[in-house]
C-alpha cells in the first residue's frame, strides 16, 4: 500500500467515517514498526562505548539508538569531522575546521570581490600578530582572478613576527604566474604585521586567503585577518 501523509491519514478517521481495510493498511505502512526493516537498519552495529543518539517513543522508552560509529561509517561523515555525540541531548558535534597540526591548511579565511575600477588601490591584510608581543611564524596564500588585467592571482607570504628584533624576520613575498602583480609585507603604525597586494587594475577581481600552520604560529581562522583597501602604501 502507498505511504500516506498525516493529513491524508487523519481524513480516514474523522467523525462518522468508517476506515476501510485498505485505509488501515495505509496507516500501518506509513509508519516504521519496532520490528520493521527501517528501525532494524538504524540499530545495526550499535556501539554505545563511543556515545550514541537515542530515539524515544511516546512512553519515553528507547526505540532506537544510533552509535557514533554508525554516524562515522554509515552516514558518509569522515571520521575526522565527528568530534562527539551527546547521548543525553542527541547533539552531534562536528569538527568542520579539520586538522590543526603543522602543515594543515584552512582555506578561505578571508574572501574578497570588487567591481570597482581603480589602478591605485592596494590591498592591506592586517594579521593578528603584534611585533611587541607576538612570536608567530606564518604562511598565507592569496589566489584568485584579476579580471581587469586578465591575470592569475597567486601570492604567498611567509615570515616570523619576532619581538626581540622589533620586526619581521626570515620573510619572503612571492608572486607566481604574473609579472604585473606586486606584493610585500611590513610592520604598520599600530605595530601589527601587514601583508600587501597590488593589482594593476582591481576591476572585477576576486581572491581568497588560505592559512597554513607553520613553525610556532598556529593556523588562522575566519575573522583573524582584516582587509583594508587604500591608496596608501603603508598603514
Amino acid at each position: 500500500m502507498p505511504k500516506k501523509t498525516i493529513p491524508e491519514l487523519k481524513e480516514y478517521f474523522k467523525a462518522t467515517k468508517r476506515p476501510t481495510e485498505a485505509q488501515f493498511a495505509d496507516l500501518l505502512d506509513s509508519y516504521a514498526h519496532l520490528s520493521g526493516p527501517e528501525l532494524k537498519r538504524i540499530t545495526n552495529n550499535i556501539n554505545t562505548e563511543n556515545g550514541y543518539l537515542k530515539l524515544r517513543g511516546m512512553d519515553n522508552s528507547v526505540v532506537a539508538q544510533i552509535s557514533l560509529q554508525d554516524i562515522k561509517n554509515n552516514m558518509g561523515i569522515p571520521n575526522s569531522l565527528v568530534q562527539t555525540v551527546n547521548g543525553q541531548t542527541g547533539n552531534v558535534v562536528l569538527n568542520l575546521e579539520g586538522s590543526t597540526d603543522r602543515g594543515s591548511t584552512r582555506e578561505g579565511i578571508l574572501k574578497y570581490f570588487t567591481s570597482e575600477q581603480s589602478s591605485t588601490k592596494i590591498f592591506h591584510i592586517k594579521l593578528p600578530y603584534n611585533i611587541t608581543n607576538s612570536y608567530a611564524m606564518y604562511h598565507l596564500k592569496a589566489t584568485g582572478y584579476n579580471y581587469g588585467q586578465a591575470d592569475i592571482i597567486d601570492v604567498t607570504w611567509v615570515g616570523y613576527c619576532y619581538p626581540p628584533a622589533g620586526n619581521i624576520i626570515s620573510h619572503k613575498s612571492y608572486v607566481a604566474a604574473s609579472t604585473a602583480i606586486t606584493a610585500g609585507q611590513y610592520v604598520g603604525s599600530d605595530q601589527h604585521v601587514y601583508l600587501w597586494l597590488k593589482l594593476p587594475s582591481i576591476y572585477f577581481s576576486t581572491f581568497k586567503v588560505d592559512s597554513m600552520y607553520v613553525g610556532n604560529g598556529g593556523i588562522l581562522k575566519e575573522g583573524d585577518l582584516k582587509l583594508i583597501v587604500s591608496d596608501a602604501t603603508q598603514l
